[in-house]
């Protein structure tokens, strides 16, 4: 048992590597990404339309996306300022409502220096042929 602790003990000697040759930091497509020497491939050129329209397509989302945007920021801000003056409307109405009761209409006669009237109204009735009498040529 004794060999067998003495055998673990003593680390495996590995051999070293020789020293690799230096490899760039970035694989190769991505330096040719980063100075734009794909550009000038044939495969590149020759899809040059297609790539535009990707590009176009690309800037007509963004200016859509800008466009939705605004229009929701108009939307939050009218439905504001419909709240408000809906709330407005309401106070109105209420004073209005208040000022055309007939104790508020006769208080603000009699500062006038009229009284309201606790006669009835009554209705008059004219005979057509008076009214024909009545009326001058």
């Amino acid at each position: 048992m004794n060999r067998m602790r003495e055998q673990k003990q003593e680390p495996a000697k590995k051999p070293e590597k020789a020293s690799a040759p230096a490899r760039p930091a970035l694989p190769i497509s991505v330096i040719n990404l980063l100075n734009g020497s794909w550009l000038t491939r044939e495969n590149v050129l020759g899809n040059m339309k297609f790539i535009l329209f990707c590009a176009g397509m690309m800037i007509l989302y963004i200016a859509y996306g800008y466009h939705t945007e605004r229009t929701v920021r108009e939307l939050d801000r009218t439905g504001g300022e419909l709240k408000e003056l809906r709330s407005e409307y309401i106070t109105i109405r209420a004073r209005l409502e208040k000022l055309e009761q007939q104790s508020q209409v006769a208080a603000g006669i009699s500062a006038l220096g009229l009284e309201e009237s606790r006669v009835p109204p009554v209705k008059i009735e004219v005979d057509p042929r008076e009214l024909e009498q009545t009326r001058t040529p």
